[in-house]
């Protein structure tokens, strides 16, 4: 069964962020044996990490359909390989979670796992950073043996 860990929340609580480091963590952790474009420095991201026969599909914009969308492009890629997993974000609402929830489900053999991203105020600095460790522990733990 494939899997889709969809980072779910409003915007500015951190999933673009939360994405690139968990797909900076698997390039620093697995050994990944194709080449890939994925910057984690940059903007967003959109790409496949192969860790030995594992394709690991990443999606970092996620604030309308048009970019939740942009998963299609890593299940028509252009090797024609199957993606495995998926990472994505959406809002908590919209077309965009309802265009995931419709086309990516049990019944089309997807095990979905949604995190929901707390939105916090802003200053408070201590309580962003736990529900940061939080979540990327959360993937990691779900990740953890590639």
């Amino acid at each position: 069964m494939k899997k889709m860990f969809t980072l779910r929340g409003v915007s500015n609580t951190g999933k673009t962020t939360k994405i690139k480091q968990i797909a900076q963590w698997v390039i620093d952790n697995y050994s990944v044996t194709k080449p890939h474009q994925i910057d984690t420095k940059q903007g967003e991201i959109l790409g496949i990490l192969e860790v030995n026969k594992l394709r690991l599909g990443f999606v970092s914009a996620g604030d309308d359909l048009v970019h939740v969308k942009k998963v299609e492009q890593l299940l028509n890629n252009k090797d024609g390989d199957a993606v495995d997993i998926i990472i994505n974000a959406c809002r908590t609402r919209g077309a965009g979670r309802r265009y995931l929830e419709n086309n990516f489900n049990k019944r089309n053999g997807w095990l979905i796992v949604n995190i929901y991203i707390k939105q916090l105020d802003a200053l408070d600095i201590a309580e962003q950073s736990s529900r940061d460790v939080e979540v990327l522990d959360e993937l990691k733990s779900w990740l953890t043996g590639l």
